[in-house]
């Protein structure tokens, strides 16, 4: 019989204690690790209800689906509109004259030729010829001439315009190949988007070899890409128009707690749903847009008392748009913003206005952006218009004809497009700008490409 001498005194208690302490630790455990994802599980819920707003507003993705198909009626450049443009060139051209450009937007308005800018050469040369139509030649590497081949069929140009292909071997010259299509021509004009190494090379040799004058593209001739068809300015109406659809969208998804990234980020989908492609947004809250521009590294949150400023725009079949609206957080009670602020934001509005009042054909670039100037000056803001009033738009955001008070020597024609910005930047405060594109029309007055001015600076 087994001795009981180290038996324990209360029988089988401890045994049944460890069991309990067991089972309470697992329980304790599986209490503990519920809570862990519990936690875990509403933190993430909340990051990604707030993610979309920035820490504020509402926890739903915003819904910009009433944009889509917003400029599905707009048709894109049609092939004879190539004609009618080889035709203006024509007319404007000397007898004999040749226009030379590189890959660019000038390229793809006469050609709708699709090309990259490379060290080698690509060019195009268009010469009127004696019965004053326009004969057009691509002088290509000769390892890139199958695929510029390709490129000329894809433009799907009319038939009437023939295109020549003109082959330069690697250890060549482009500029000798080229000069020997224009050692006939009356004068060379080259674009003056064509690199200076390019120009030089091909003047040279037009100059020493040929004795043919190689200078830059006169004014006429750069002007008539400035004057937009009708065509041009149906696609530029609805991309302009969308643009500003998509702000006054966004502006109901802005929240106190979002970063100037939220914002963009809200733009960039509403311009996108609209049907934009290429899309940029400029988004600055308060001080941060007293630099036109921003400032580098500065971030801003929005506050229920903020100043937003918004400045996109996007492409729409080859043509761009460029609006800026600036508005103010409502809090319910609108009386609660700044005064200096708000009647800052109504001077720049009455500046647009004198511009659309005052300006039409043949009024100097120069006059359109004094309109504005004047109204601002007078209210003892002037100092705070820190840049040109507007700049020409079309197939590039930023092109001639630009609107500063140094340019005198060009007028406004019918069918020019560009934009009206006036602003007020005071550093470390505010920056108010408003942007709206506009059209001269074949009245000589202005069109806005816009719906219209910005309403107010809670609503736009």
């Amino acid at each position: 019989m087994p001795s009981d001498e180290n038996a324990p005194l209360m029988g089988s208690k401890p045994k049944h204690w460890s069991n309990v302490k067991k089972r309470t630790m697992f329980t304790r455990t599986v209490i503990a690790l519920a809570l862990l994802f519990g936690v875990a599980g509403g933190v993430a819920w909340f990051t990604k209800a707030t993610s979309s707003t920035g820490g504020g507003g509402d926890t739903n993705d915003p819904d910009f689906s009433s944009l889509r198909g917003f400029c599905d009626d707009i048709e894109a450049i049609q092939p004879s509109e190539y004609l009618e443009r080889h035709a203006r060139l024509a007319e404007t051209l000397p007898e004999g004259g040749a226009l030379v450009m590189e890959p660019g937007p000038t390229m793809l308005y006469y050609t709708n030729i699709e090309w990259s800018l490379s060290e080698r050469p690509f060019l195009v040369v268009l010469q009127r010829a004696a019965n004053s139509t326009i004969t057009t030649t691509v002088v290509t590497p000769m390892f890139e001439a199958t695929r510029a081949l390709e490129a000329i069929q894809e433009a799907k140009l009319p038939m009437e315009i023939s295109i020549k292909v003109v082959e330069w071997i690697e250890h060549g010259s482009p500029y000798e190949t080229t000069a020997e299509l224009l050692e006939e021509a009356s004068h060379v004009f080259v674009e003056p988007g064509v690199r200076l190494f390019v120009y030089d090379g091909l003047a040279d040799i037009l100059s020493q070899q040929h004795g043919v004058v190689t200078t830059m593209a006169s004014r006429a001739l750069q002007t008539l890409r400035m004057v937009k068809s009708p065509a041009e300015i149906a696609i530029m109406r609805c991309a302009n128009r969308a643009t500003v659809a998509a702000a006054k969208k966004v502006r109901h998804h802005v929240k106190p707690g979002m970063t100037e990234a939220d914002i963009a980020s809200l733009v960039t989908q509403a311009l996108t749903a609209a049907g934009l492609t290429n899309t940029w947004v400029l988004a600055l809250v308060d001080e941060n847009a007293a630099f036109p521009h921003g400032e580098p590294g500065a971030t801003k949150r929005v506050t229920k008392h903020s100043t937003v400023l918004i400045d996109s725009g996007g492409e729409l079949l080859g043509y761009q748009s460029d609006v800026t609206r600036t508005f103010f957080m409502d809090n319910g009670d609108r009386n609660s913003h700044n005064q200096t602020i708000v009647d800052a934001w109504y001077l720049v509005k009455s500046a647009q206005q004198a511009v659309l009042h005052d300006a039409h054909a043949g009024s100097t670039c120069a006059e359109v952006d004094l309109a504005a100037r004047h109204v601002i000056d007078r209210a003892g803001y002037g100092r705070y218009f820190t840049h040109r009033l507007g700049h020409g738009i079309g197939e590039e955001m930023h092109e001639e004809p630009y609107m500063n008070q140094g340019n005198t020597h060009i007028k406004l024609q019918p069918g020019m497009t560009f934009s009206v910005e006036p602003g007020i930047y005071i550093t470390h405060e505010f920056g108010i700008r408003l942007e709206d594109i506009v059209v001269v029309t074949k009245d000589g007055n202005l069109e806005l490409l816009t719906d219209s001015l910005a309403d107010n600076p809670w609503t736009l």
